[in-house]
């Protein structure tokens, strides 16, 4: 399952890109994020381990990661594992003119027996997905123009 969303901020990327790739940062509007260690930090960022928990209705979900590649002020993406699902996802960013768009794109490979449901459930999944990462979004909009008026 693929999900792909953007959003334009005001402020260049330098300044924005920290609110991605800085866990205690992200934690502010990724609100499913309950909880986030850094396992293993290697010093290019790429290889880095950690291990986010997410909440979501009272259920929690471990989920463990690796920061794949890595472009300081550009991109980050890394690949998380749970009990239910392998995902990829890639944050990018590009600015001129004091601002930038944000891109996530990631693709979620479903577990037994989620991969079942989610051909039953595929399109409602999804939706919810969607929904989440707006919310989430709008959330990261507001905090980075926040941070540009101080």
């Amino acid at each position: 399952m693929k999900i792909n969303f953007a959003v334009e901020v005001l402020g260049e990327p330098d300044e924005v890109f920290p609110w991605i790739d800085n866990p205690e940062k992200a934690m502010l509007w990724q609100k499913g994020v309950k909880k986030g260690e850094i396992i293993k930090e290697t010093p290019e960022k790429i290889g880095t381990t950690f291990m986010e928990e997410m909440e979501e209705g009272g259920n929690s979900l471990v989920m463990h990661g690796v920061i794949t590649e890595y472009i300081r002020n550009k991109m980050i993406t890394f690949q998380l594992e749970s009990k239910i699902h392998k995902l990829d996802v890639c944050y990018s960013i590009t600015g001129e003119d004091d601002k930038s768009v944000i891109t996530v794109e990631s693709n979620i490979r479903w577990k037994f027996p989620m991969n079942l449901m989610s051909i039953i459930f595929g399109r409602k999944i999804k939706e919810g997905i969607l929904k989440q990462t707006e919310s989430e979004f709008a959330e990261l909009k507001r905090l980075c123009e926040e941070a540009k008026v101080k």
